[in-house]
């Protein structure tokens, strides 16, 4: 783990501001190049801004104040004049920042992280990717309404504007790859959609692994034509399908073509197969006590030197992406975004993927360290650690930095993800929420004089 290595030596260089050891000022001005973005010298740099831009999303204030006030702090340790408090400049310098160089300084993240892994890390030397799907909410404004409107069953001007993503999540490291977005609902924006566009990030000898909603001819195709594999969970049983041969690893089934969705035309219909070769294995869930006993998965992968069982385990670590989605949402805080604008709700969404990103990497190098896997370090347990030493290194001298390094990294990886096969929990909450009345109108309109005695 060469790169691994590389990005551990560059720790005891920290600049104090946030990643600055793996994200590189130099790394930084090579996608503003490659983009063609062109910037003059001022306070609000794009490369100052964008780490103040990750020093926000990483913080529990998540404030525009909170983020100046970080910079200035830096500049006064660093014996530079600092700047005004006013957070108008830094504010305007987000908007300048180009949404494609944030995603690309994710995605290039993740990839370089991906290519540092030995193949201990991988399943069976392959990549996997988990594809799944979520939504998150965003300030209720003219702006975001009219691209992300609110869900229909609530009324007009109560509800808040929700946007559908959907994630390709790497299982050996966690890091999210790419990303799509796209409204809660209409023509062109479901999952599988969504993950249609990001079918150039995966490369051929991969493997996807999704939920079975991905149970689907058309994709299962797609992604052969590529010489990417599919595993999905089956999520019934398919007309006119038969199988071709039955093994102790599974069945090898046909798949008919289904008919023409609607949407698709004809000669794009006519250019898949009219059967496609399959493996279809049982796995057997009785003894971790979950919903079902047992189910099916489907795959493309048909050869021998795999058996049916690494196919069902390799499946049942899906829910690994389930628990990313919640890292992102909640320990991150991306579930509920804060920008006013559809173009900062792009930019605050792959902000946060990026530090994500960041902080994959970290944990990827305490893994690495302690003779780990990535997937055993605690994700909230790493953010907590590094934004508990980020200041104590960032004051130490050059020469007083190694020892606490050592010591973040030990912390790290101290704390694990718990081993629970078959945990089961209520989708319930005990504590009970304050009393408190839900607002039923739109708030301009709540508050007019003549609605002031309905909510006071």
């Amino acid at each position: 783990m060469s790169n691994l290595d590389a990005v551990r030596a560059r720790f005891a260089r920290n600049e104090g501001l946030p990643f600055a050891d793996i994200l590189t000022e130099a790394s930084i001005r090579d996608v503003l190049n490659e983009h063609g973005v062109q910037f003059r010298d001022r306070v609000f740099s794009p490369v100052t801004t964008i780490w103040g831009f990750m020093s926000q999303v990483l913080s529990e204030d998540h404030s525009c104040r909170d983020a100046v006030s970080r910079i200035i702090a830096h500049r006064a340790a660093n014996g530079i004049a600092a700047c005004s408090p006013n957070t108008a400049s830094y504010c305007n310098a987000r908007n300048r920042i180009h949404t494609r160089v944030l995603a690309t300084l994710a995605m290039r993240t993740a990839e370089e992280l991906q290519t540092s892994v030995g193949d201990q890390w991988k399943w069976n030397g392959r990549s996997v990717f988990i594809v799944d799907g979520s939504h998150v909410s965003m300030p209720d404004t003219a702006e975001n309404q009219a691209a992300y409107a609110q869900p229909p069953t609530q009324q007009p001007g109560v509800g808040f504007p929700l946007a559908r993503i959907t994630v390709m999540l790497s299982l050996a490291t966690g890091a999210c790859h790419d990303l799509a977005i796209a409204p809660y609902q209409g023509k062109g924006t479901g999952e599988k959609t969504l993950f249609r566009r990001m079918y150039d990030t995966l490369n051929a000898g991969d493997v996807v692994l999704a939920d079975a909603l991905f149970d689907d001819y058309f994709i299962a195709c797609e992604l052969c034509n590529r010489g990417i594999d599919l595993v999905a969970r089956a999520q019934h049983a398919r007309v006119a399908t038969r199988i071709a041969e039955s093994r102790p690893d599974g069945d090898l089934i046909v798949w008919q073509r289904p008919n023409k969705p609607r949407g698709m035309t004809g000669e794009q219909y006519r250019s898949y197969p009219k059967q496609l070769l399959m493996r279809q294995v049982t796995v057997d869930a009785r003894d971790k006590n979950n919903r079902a006993k047992q189910f099916k998965v489907i795959t493309t992968i048909l050869a021998r030197s795999i058996d049916g069982k690494q196919i069902g385990d390799l499946y049942e670590r899906r829910w690994d992406g389930e628990v990313d989605i919640r890292s992102i949402k909640c320990t991150m805080q991306m579930d509920i975004l804060r920008c006013k604008t559809p173009d900062m709700v792009h930019k605050e969404i792959w902000t946060h993927l990026l530090a994500y990103n960041l902080l994959r990497t970290v944990m990827a190098v305490a893994a690495d360290e302690n003779g780990l896997q990535p997937r055993q370090v605690s994700f909230k347990g790493a953010k907590q650690a590094l934004t508990a030493f980020a200041p104590k290194i960032e004051a130490a001298r050059p020469e007083d930095r190694g020892p606490l390094i050592d010591a973040m990294l030990t912390t790290i990886a101290y704390h694990h993800v718990g081993d629970r096969p078959g945990r089961w929990e209520p989708r319930a909450r005990k504590r009970r929420p304050k009393k408190a009345v839900r607002l039923m109108q739109p708030r301009h309109i709540a508050k007019l004089p003549h609605n002031r005695s309905r909510w006071f």
